[in-house]
């Protein structure tokens, strides 16, 4: 029978953490904490004054919770601040509990990432499901669905990809050819549906931390054909995205000739038409403002539809905005003519609130996202408007973040005053979005220059950058890449400041920075 005490019980509470990961913001928090009030019982035999020595680098690595404790000093918002330091308490629980409950051994922490890689594949599997059972019309709304936020969890796939990737590598000559294939299967799917789910975060990640290890196998390859079909790859993985965003750039951007005097001036009712030359916008090289009878197209509408002209759909919008972009993407005319030639099928998609009969999607394709981000931008360019738009509001909240950095550059106006930087920020900018559309960065690292200016920014970087230097763990082939795609992550949003992307990030460094062997490196091939 075995006994408690020989119960690894610290590992167990990892092994919930890596199944709870890509399922369960709540359990990632209970298990942390059991994490860490377990470790008291599981420390070793070793004083915690000399655990504390032996693990001076991370023991610094936490220090990035006392810069958020400072900071709370120069806070006159203590709402905000408590909220700062709740959803940062990773940073302090989890590293002082591989101090005190010791590192892990190689095999431990192999099984762990392998469990991870399993854990997000079936929430993936299991997302694609949930999708495709539910009524849903666009591949746009694939972002809706998973157990946690879409963008945390392109990241958990991103680094399933590496983990995979590299173990097979370094084990390649030594692995079962059926477990080869299981492995690239599962390879195929983790990408396709970092596709399918939508997120240019995740997926410009992926591209960085690809091209990265890439480059890094380029230097462990001796044969001539090999390096070229390395090379040959990262071209690719570089030229193809690229190519790709210059074609629906100028897709969209493939207007139609128009001029004034050759535009019908009657619609066939023998009603007259009205062309708005103030209005640029754009749908598949359509003009918007083109061949308006509002009258006719209202009455039209109203007779065939359930959701009527000046109704409001189910995102806020009323159904008359959508339905005359959904007309003008098929080059039809905004009267009752028009609205007689739409299918069935087109008017439960403007019910819905699809504004584009390309965005009518369910399959695997990118075109539905990457056309809508050309649209904010080019509406947003045209007229300042951002709301309800993400790239665009993205540009705010950076013009924003910036504007706070100007007055504080240096320190920052400290932990939870952030709320209210912000909002004074967008009045000041006057910026073209409701206030309940205020937000901070998606920038990790200028919500760090916001919160703690150039020189929290700086100690925090340092933190990190410290013990990985220290005890070399750079030299782990994973762990590496994991650090870069975060690198490239945080540029995209504020994920250290998530409680799931601070309990991902930080759960992940310290299983690498303590572990007390060293997973190999590449290997020369």
């Amino acid at each position: 029978m075995i006994q408690l005490k020989n119960i690894n019980w610290f590992y167990g509470v990892l092994v919930l953490l890596m199944v709870a990961l890509p399922f369960s913001e709540a359990l990632i928090s209970i298990f942390g904490v059991l994490l860490f009030l377990i470790s008291f019982w599981y420390r070793s035999r070793i004083s915690l004054a000399n655990r504390f020595k032996q693990n001076k680098p991370l023991l610094l690595f936490s220090t990035i919770y006392l810069v958020y404790i400072i900071g709370t000093l120069f806070s006159t918002d203590f709402k905000w601040a408590l909220y700062d330091l709740q959803k940062n308490i990773p940073y302090l629980i989890i590293p002082l509990a591989f101090i005190i409950a010791g590192p892990i051994k190689l095999k431990q922490l192999i099984k762990l990432l392998k469990l991870f890689v399993i854990s997000v594949s079936v929430s993936a599997l299991i997302t694609i499901i949930d999708f495709y059972l539910q009524d849903e019309i666009s591949v746009l709304k694939a972002q809706e669905f998973g157990f946690i936020h879409h963008i945390r969890f392109s990241f958990q796939v991103v680094f399933s990809l590496v983990i995979s990737s590299v173990l097979l590598f370094q084990n390649w000559l030594k692995t079962k050819v059926v477990l080869k294939i299981a492995t690239l299967s599962l390879l195929l799917f983790l990408f396709l549906f970092l596709i399918w789910h939508q997120s240019f975060t995740g997926l410009l990640t992926f591209i960085g931390t690809a091209t990265v290890g890439l480059f890094l196998l380029i230097t462990r390859i001796k044969s001539k054909v090999g390096r070229t079909l390395a090379w040959f790859t990262m071209a690719f993985i570089i030229l193809a995205p690229a190519s790709y965003l210059y074609y629906a750039i100028d897709r969209f951007y493939t207007v139609d000739l128009v001029v004034d005097a050759e535009l019908d001036k009657q619609t066939a009712q023998g009603n007259p038409y009205y062309h708005d030359w103030n209005n640029q916008q754009l749908e598949n090289g359509h003009y918007v403002g083109l061949y308006w009878n509002e009258t006719e197209m209202q009455k039209a509408w109203n007779k065939r539809a359930n959701l009527k002209y000046n109704e409001i759909d189910k995102h806020g919008y009323q159904v008359k905005y959508t339905l005359v972009r959904y007309l003008t993407s098929k080059d039809l005319r905004k009267d009752a003519a028009g609205v007689s030639q739409l299918t069935k099928e087109d008017i439960q998609y403007i019910e819905a609130g699809i504004s584009n009969h390309l965005l009518a999607k369910k399959g695997l394709s990118l075109y539905p996202r990457i056309y809508t981000s050309i649209w904010e931008l080019d509406t947003y360019f045209k007229s300042g408007y951002a709301n309800h738009q993400s790239l665009s509001q993205r540009i705010e909240y950076t013009k924003a973040a910036l504007t706070i950095i100007q007055d504080h550059f240096w320190f920052g106006v400290g932990t939870g005053n952030w709320k209210s930087a912000y909002d004074e920020a967008y009045v000041r900018n006057k910026a073209q979005m409701d206030p309940d559309r205020f937000a901070d960065a998606h920038n990790q690292y200028l919500n760090y220059m916001v919160k703690f200016g150039l020189i929290g920014l700086l100690w925090i970087l340092f933190a990190i950058c410290y013990p990985v230097v220290r005890t070399q763990s750079y030299l782990k082939p994973i762990f590496f890449l994991f650090l870069i795609g975060m690198f490239i992550a945080n540029f995209g949003d504020s994920n250290f400041e998530t409680h799931v992307g601070s309990s991902f990030f930080v759960l992940f460094y310290c299983l690498f920075v303590t572990s007390d062997e060293s997973v190999e490196s590449l290997p020369d091939i």
